[in-house]
């Protein structure tokens, strides 16, 4: 019989690989927040920046960040169902 499934070791290792990166580009996002919040400049145009830089940062990073936990939650959850299944197989 061939193989079908997936090992759910491998997709635990996946899984924990994309909420572990987002964790690590969260912490690069923060440091980077921070240092476009202590930049000297004054005036509408730095204002103008840094309104769009926390869209930014609360939009499509926030995004990114989410999806790559909710993927990993996704395939963790896969790997759960393999178990069951293969345990009951």
């Amino acid at each position: 019989m061939a193989f079908k499934g997936m090992n759910p070791d491998e997709g635990r290792d996946v899984a924990q690989s994309l909420v572990e990166t987002g964790e690590t580009m969260l912490e690069a996002i923060e440091t980077v927040t921070s240092i476009v919040n202590s930049v000297e400049w004054i005036g509408p145009d730095y204002d103008a920046y840094q309104v769009e830089w926390n869209s930014f940062v609360g939009g499509p990073v926030n995004n990114l960040l989410e999806g790559l936990k909710a993927k990993g939650d996704e395939l963790t959850k896969h790997a759960d169902d393999q178990d069951r299944i293969s345990d009951a197989g």
